[in-house]
């Protein structure tokens, strides 16, 4: 038997005439007979069936060089140890696809949050709450530097790549704690703490910690946050809990509601001014 065209063979395994001169260029499944005086390729029943075997293969995500090795090796005792591989790979992918399916639909809620909040703040400028918090586990950086959204930026992106880079999930909007006071601090030389929320974890690296929980009077304004804004919504704050018989209780927290895509716009920012307090003892 004379064999099947080039173009039969393609029609019969549903390929291209491209895919099967590749194929044949690379080594991987060359025609039986090639006629010498036209140079017409003709394929087999033998080389069809290889062909299956390829696009078989290539079905399961083996690449050609894969594939090679096994027709290299022309046994199936390689083949399970492959496949086994393989099943490895794909776990793997699937395990990295369900994370950033996580994410996205963490970034979706922060969104969607995002647009709920910008409509709570059509008649007001800003509302306080009092919230009570669980702990909160915290990637964290804290040095001495100059207080201001430019600089906290850089510092935020190169802890966000710490994070991915130990395998860890951020889980959260980012913060910035004051470990100063907020009133009287050097802008230029400030003890500022930047943080990522990120999911507990079973090792905790040296540049995690908990932020504690407990009782937090908060203030939540949509706009950038700039010194003028952040004293006098401070200033509001101590005011509220000398009025409602409460204390400080550790350093103030500025969170930023706002997700990382929207960052570049001031006029998307709404920021949350915490402060964790606790009751004042009365004898």
């Amino acid at each position: 038997m004379q064999g099947y065209t080039v173009g039969q063979t393609a029609k019969i395994c549903q390929t291209s005439i491209q895919t099967l001169h590749f194929y044949d260029k690379i080594g991987l499944v060359k025609p039986h007979r090639v006629d010498a005086q036209n140079g017409y390729r003709y394929y087999s029943s033998h080389d069809i069936l290889a062909i299956k075997v390829v696009q078989d293969l290539q079905s399961m995500q083996f690449t050609l060089e894969q594939v090679g090795q096994v027709f290299k090796n022309n046994s199936m005792a390689s083949i399970p140890e492959l496949m086994s591989a393989k099943k490895a790979e794909a776990e793997e992918t699937i395990r990295t696809l369900q994370t950033v399916v996580g994410t996205i639909d963490e970034r979706l809620k922060h969104l969607d949050d995002h647009s709920q909040l910008r409509k709570a703040f059509e008649g007001t400028d800003y509302y306080l709450e009092l919230q009570t918090y669980p702990d909160r586990f915290m990637a964290y950086e804290r040095q001495n530097a100059v207080c201001g959204m430019e600089s906290s930026v850089i510092r935020f992106m190169a802890l966000f790549d710490r994070i991915k880079e130990h395998g860890l999930t951020a889980d959260g909007y980012f913060w910035t704690i004051y470990h100063e006071d907020l009133l009287t601090f050097d802008r230029n030389d400030s003890d500022i703490e930047v943080c990522i929320p990120i999911l507990p974890c079973e090792h905790e690296p040296s540049f995690t910690r908990w932020l504690p929980g407990g009782d937090y009077i908060s203030a939540v304004f949509a706009g950038f946050p700039n010194e003028e804004s952040c004293k006098g919504l401070y200033r509001r704050l101590r005011q509220w809990m000398n009025e409602n018989g409460y204390e400080e209780n550790g350093p103030v927290l500025e969170r930023y509601l706002v997700d990382f895509t929207h960052m570049r716009n001031v006029e998307e920012f709404i920021v949350d001014l915490q402060i964790p307090v606790k009751r004042v003892l009365t004898l």
